[in-house]
């Protein structure tokens, strides 16, 4: 199989022609042969019968009267019969009453009888034919003959047939082999030249070489000069692609450019207004404590219901001015990468939570040795806010249950942090990495929906993926990755 596939097509098609023309010549003598074979072997055999049968008719009255000699004269007619090598008959009780013999000094030996109820039968004696066959007398028998023939006559025969068609089948061949190379070359040569045309455009990318057209008007001549009319037409889309690109990376440029100093322009806008709206704000929660402490006797009940939603609203605003700001970090702040012991950050965000949580029952499982080598301060951003996140939506257990943990695979550390809370809805799993993309009602669970979009654009910004899975009252889990690279 290897010699095959290393060939040229044309060797290829000059071997298969030649194995397939020379396959069913050969068939063919072969199946002649054997037939002329079985044909003269038959014939044989019914020249045999024959003779047995006239032998045996004319040996009746020699048995009924045991008259010995003439049935040795009617055996010794078989003389003129020089396919028949030997004779015997035998009476009724298998006795032996006469006996031909061609070659005296070869003595013939009866090892064959018929069987009862067999009245003609022959066996193959190496290249002899051994024929017996009853002598039948008013519907009895009176003896048995039995013929040795030789098959010499037929080998000379079958040989000789041999020879002349084994040369037949050599001058076929021959013819065969000369038909074969003339017509190589009206198939192959056109396929060859296309294949090497079909090369050089596949290593060198050069659209503009052309195989040639064969002289003939038929399939070949069309399949070679539809392959030319395709390499003009990927010519010239390459071509248009070619400028294509070239407009496209120069406006892709400058689109970047824009984009980019958009980007920084926006960043610095968003930054300016969380940073300016700090000031007004901290007027707004001063009046409002003044009110709400030294002032509260000259407001009646609707008045201090105003003074808290004034203070809740600017607590709510100042939440949102430190998200906006993490936001703007997130996607500005250089990265300097260390190592960093996350289970370490985990303890101590768990420790401010239970500090602050007015009493709450929350149970932490922090498992130990999570490290990263990636940037500690935006690090602590993205484990705050999946901890607080966590914190926020099991505020309604009574036995809530957070898990910070990493699972080892192939493709690096995943990191991951579970809690038992409301959980999500998968279907919209999607949404929760988007900024003011909440998927819980304000009034069910306080927040901005700007801190997973920060974790995403932090754990993104050091090359790594975060996603999440959870069901409605069932939990959530957050998984991070965070590549190893060096600094």
């Amino acid at each position: 199989m290897k010699i095959w596939s290393s060939q040229s097509i044309a060797d290829k098609f000059m071997r298969m022609t030649l194995m397939v023309s020379g396959t069913a010549l050969l068939l063919a003598y072969v199946s002649f042969l054997i037939y002329d074979l079985y044909s003269l072997r038959r014939e044989l055999i019914s020249y045999t019968t024959s003779e047995a049968n006239i032998v045996g008719a004319n040996s009746v009255t020699a048995l009924l009267f045991n008259d010995t000699q003439a049935a040795e004269n009617t055996l010794s007619a078989l003389r003129n019969s020089p396919q028949v090598r030997a004779a015997v008959i035998l009476r009724n009780n298998g006795s032996e009453f006469a006996r031909y013999q061609r070659d005296s000094s070869v003595p013939f030996v009866l090892d064959k009888h018929l069987a009862l109820g067999e009245s003609l039968r022959y066996w193959p004696q190496g290249r002899d034919i051994l024929m017996g066959a009853r002598i039948q007398f008013q519907g009895g028998w009176v003896g048995t003959v039995y013929l040795l023939a030789e098959t010499g006559d037929v080998a000379r025969r079958v040989e000789r047939f041999g020879l002349i068609s084994a040369a037949m089948l050599l001058i076929c061949f021959a013819v065969a082999l000369l038909a074969t190379s003339t017509v190589r070359h009206l198939v192959t040569d056109p396929l060859t030249g296309l294949a090497k045309t079909a090369q050089i455009v596949t290593r060198e990318r050069d659209y503009s070489v052309r195989a040639k057209i064969p002289r003939s008007s038929d399939e070949l001549s069309f399949l070679v000069q539809s392959f030319n009319e395709m390499l003009e037409q990927i010519q010239a889309r390459d071509r248009a692609l070619e400028a294509s690109r070239s407009d496209l990376e120069r406006r892709v440029e400058e689109r970047t450019v824009e984009l980019s100093a958009t980007n920084k322009e926006l960043e610095a806008f968003s930054y300016s207004v969380a940073h300016d709206l700090r000031g007004p704000l901290q007027h707004i929660n001063n009046i409002g404590f003044l009110l709400q402490n030294s002032a509260a006797e000259g407001l009646n009940a609707n008045g201090r219901m105003l003074v808290d939603r004034l203070l809740e609203g600017s607590k709510r605003m100042s939440v949102l001015i430190d998200d906006l700001l993490n936001l703007s970090r997130a996607s500005s702040y250089p990265l300097h990468r260390t190592p960093i012991d996350l289970s370490h950050i985990v303890e101590t965000i768990a420790a401010r939570l239970e500090k602050e949580g007015d009493g709450r029952k929350v149970r932490f499982i922090i498992a130990r040795g999570a490290r990263v080598f990636a940037d500690e301060n935006l690090m602590q951003v993205v484990l705050e806010n999946l901890l607080n996140n966590a914190w926020k939506y099991t505020s309604k257990l009574e036995a809530a249950e957070i898990e910070f943990g990493y699972i080892e695979e192939e493709s690096g550390t995943v990191h991951f942090v579970r809690d038992n809370g409301a959980g999500f809805n998968p279907r919209y799993a999607d949404r929760l990495f988007r900024p003011f993309q909440r998927l819980h009602s304000q009034s069910e669970f306080a927040g901005t929906g700007v801190g997973l979009a920060t974790a995403y654009r932090i754990i993104s910004r050091h090359d790594g993926k975060i996603w999440a899975r959870g069901n409605v009252d069932q939990g959530a889990t957050f998984f991070f990755m965070v590549p190893y690279v060096e600094s």
